[in-house]
């Protein structure tokens, strides 16, 4: 089964529903922080206001299927912690997220994997939210496409 990628929407109109939906969780969620949760728990709620801007879109956590057949990427098993999709036909953002202090190498590598255009899985973007567990508890923001990181593109919340 190949999923195809349709260009659904542009940068900047995906940006503008994940730092809404990055908003949200920061006024209604910001305790889970404070209180140095699991990042599952975390990602549960963010991938809870994201599916309120992608209303039509399936929006799952630790999604491992391919079709039939779990995830794998080089070689290696491997589940994105949040991705909007169409469940066997259309990739659109796949959403790493880490605290703030953890090795961020691998998260990377998979998004370069995830985003790569004539890869396997061919999502139009990728993304890396590192949470910082320090007051004012930052989300900063890793963009990529293409296979690579979106420099231009780093942001903070």
């Amino acid at each position: 089964m190949t999923t195809t990628t349709v260009l659904s929407f542009t940068f900047e109109e995906v940006g503008k529903r994940v730092k809404s939906a990055l908003n949200d969780f920061r006024e209604q969620d910001l305790q889970l922080l404070e209180l140095c949760v699991d990042e599952r728990a975390a990602t549960h709620r963010i991938a809870c206001y994201l599916q309120n801007y992608f209303p039509d879109w399936h929006v799952d956590c630790e999604y491992n299927r391919k079709g039939r057949n779990q995830k794998t990427l080089e070689g290696e098993l491997v589940i994105p912690d949040i991705i909007i999709h169409r469940r066997e036909k259309e990739n659109l953002l796949c959403i790493e997220a880490k605290k703030d202090g953890i090795s961020l190498k691998d998260d990377r590598n998979k998004l370069c994997g995830f985003t790569k255009t004539d890869g396997e899985f061919g999502y139009q973007f990728g993304l890396l939210i590192i949470l910082s567990l320090d007051k004012p508890f930052d989300i900063n923001l890793e963009w990529y496409k293409n296979g690579r990181q979106l420099h231009d593109y780093a942001d903070s919340r």
